[in-house]
């Protein structure tokens, strides 16, 4: 499956987002496996692709992970009690980096937490990264 990962840079870069997007391409070529929060379990597992949004206020995404592992809960009654591992794709998130996908070009212009990728979306997100439509899945 296609996850929608999003993140609101705005929220602490004071460049508007920029510097984050430029952050997440530097993670992928130097430390690329990241531990990800989510507020609620999702059905993901290992394989799945996680396609980084930057919400604000560039509203692309630009980034894309392989999840490692089913999220786990750390603590219970914490604002985002779930864990999993994900390790960033260096070569998919620098062509991303370069030709984002800008979140008006997808059909879900409106997504909300963290989401699955619509169908219609993920030849779009495929192509962006490099590995063109025979890398989607079924």
């Amino acid at each position: 499956m296609d996850w929608l990962f999003i993140v609101k840079p705005a929220d602490t870069a004071p460049d508007g987002g920029a510097r984050a997007r430029d952050r997440m391409l530097e993670l992928a070529e130097t430390a690329p496996r990241r531990e990800w929060c989510l507020s609620r379990w999702r059905r993901m597992g290992p394989g799945d692709r996680l396609w980084i949004y930057f919400a604000a206020p560039l509203r692309e995404i630009a980034a894309v992970a392989e999840i490692e592992d089913e999220p786990y809960e750390v603590a219970a009654g914490q604002r985002q009690p779930w864990r999993f591992t994900a390790k960033l794709d260096a070569a998919a998130t620098r062509r991303l980096h370069r030709d984002p996908v800008p979140l008006h070009a997808l059909s879900n212009r409106h997504p909300q937490g963290v989401t699955r990728v619509k169908d219609d979306d993920l030849g779009l997100l495929l192509d962006h990264a490099g590995w063109g439509r025979r890398a989607g899945r079924t």
